[in-house]
């Protein structure tokens, strides 16, 4: 098997409170990682929004900078590591029922194979274009929030999904992720270590992941948002 990155770009911002126009932040910084037996990831990312607008109405611009490494079978053990910078323009909207916001943009990245291995569709400098949509219903279920994301990578064509319940002690979370070579389940929970409803969280998370073709493994990860 030689699948391809599947890069979690802004899969935390829905953790934070970027469609909460009662928050005091004007813009978000957010930072995290995650790990796992053959994979991690590692993000730093601003949001604000853009002349005229503000974070949960209106346009936006979102940077990002980010890690990934993983590791598959071919012919022997390959590890890839693939830094990336991106940019994208979205817009937030919704009201007190639901909120949604979505983003377009490009991302930049150099993946490095060790050892080398030309089928890796990814290998090398790519630049692409990315889509993602986010939703959100403050009281979904039981008091709790849901909290939805997808998004879709162009020319690689691979897509990333997760879905999770907020505001209880502990949260469920579901993420799928795959592409035409590739495809990966996430079965977890979130908690919300530290929130001052007003733009600053602390969330960590974990459960047990599988990839096609490997056996059931570990994740964990952090997930860190501070409003300006």
């Amino acid at each position: 098997m030689k699948p391809v990155a599947i890069i979690c770009l802004g899969a935390a911002l829905a953790a934070g409170s970027a469609f909460n126009p009662a928050a005091a932040a004007d813009a978000l910084v957010l930072a995290g990682a995650e790990g796992g037996r053959n994979a991690g990831y590692a993000y730093l990312g601003y949001l604000a929004p853009l002349p005229g607008s503000a974070l949960g109405q209106g346009w936006v611009h979102r940077e990002w900078l980010d890690a990934l490494q993983y590791s598959y079978d071919a012919s022997e053990q390959i590890t890839a590591r693939s830094p990336g910078l991106s940019g994208a323009i979205g817009y937030q909207g919704g009201d007190a029922g639901a909120a949604w916001a979505g983003y377009l943009g490009l991302r930049f990245a150099n993946t490095r194979l060790s050892p080398d291995d030309p089928g890796n569709v990814n290998r090398g400098f790519f630049t692409r274009a990315q889509a993602q949509f986010e939703y959100r219903v403050p009281r979904a279920v039981a008091g709790a929030e849901f909290d939805g994301l997808a998004q879709w990578e162009f020319g690689s064509r691979s897509w990333f999904a997760r879905m999770r319940l907020n505001g209880w002690k502990f949260g469920p979370e579901l993420v799928l992720k795959g592409s035409p070579d590739y495809s990966a389940v996430q079965i977890g929970v979130t908690t919300r270590i530290y929130d001052n409803r007003a733009g600053d969280a602390l969330t960590l998370k974990g459960g047990v992941a599988r990839q096609s073709g490997d056996s059931i493994g570990p994740y964990l990860g952090l997930e860190w948002v501070r409003g300006f």
